[in-house]
């Protein structure tokens, strides 16, 4: 995945297609006061992915409710029985465009099985060790808060730049 540059500190983003996408890098993400002590384990030539939403992995059968751009968010529950299949997860969620997986470990899952970490950094797909003392909430509260208040800081600017056009005009 070529590295997607940011249009002027917009938060706009050129995805893979060639087509402009809002949202704000995976690295970046990771530094939102919710994430702090979170550590990249795998796949971080993909920091630079655009995540635009979030979403919680409460199914084993999430594949038909993700999205691409999203960060995926799990304490691994819903696999809590079949650990082996993360690999392999790790490879649908790629295919369908996600940005990256954070995940917390102790409760449900121990360790993340070493074919999984592999798999990510050929990729380039992020997996994120979330911290244990924080909540899916804050994640969830503050990485929104952070890519609405870019998309409102561009759609300021593009407002700004329409008013200037039709002064022209």
């Amino acid at each position: 995945m070529p590295a997607a540059r940011e249009i002027e500190g917009s938060g706009v983003r050129p995805a893979s297609s060639g087509t402009l996408t809002y949202g704000v890098a995976v690295g970046e993400v990771l530094g939102v006061p919710a994430l702090a002590g979170a550590q990249v384990v795998a796949g971080a030539r993909g920091l630079d992915r655009v995540v635009q939403r979030l979403n919680v992995m409460e199914v084993p059968d999430i594949l038909p409710w993700v999205k691409p751009h999203e960060l995926l968010l799990t304490t691994g529950y819903p696999l809590r029985h079949t650990p082996q299949v993360l690999s392999q997860l790790v490879a649908d969620l790629d295919e369908r465009g996600l940005a990256a997986l954070g995940i917390k470990l102790g409760r449900y899952i121990d360790e993340l099985p070493p074919q999984m970490l592999a798999t990510a950094d050929q990729m380039g797909f992020p997996i994120i060790l979330l911290p244990n003392d924080v909540g899916f909430d804050d994640i969830l509260n503050q990485v929104l808060t952070d890519i609405l208040n870019r998309q409102a800081a561009v759609l300021a600017r593009s407002e700004e730049v329409h008013r200037a056009l039709v002064q022209i005009v």
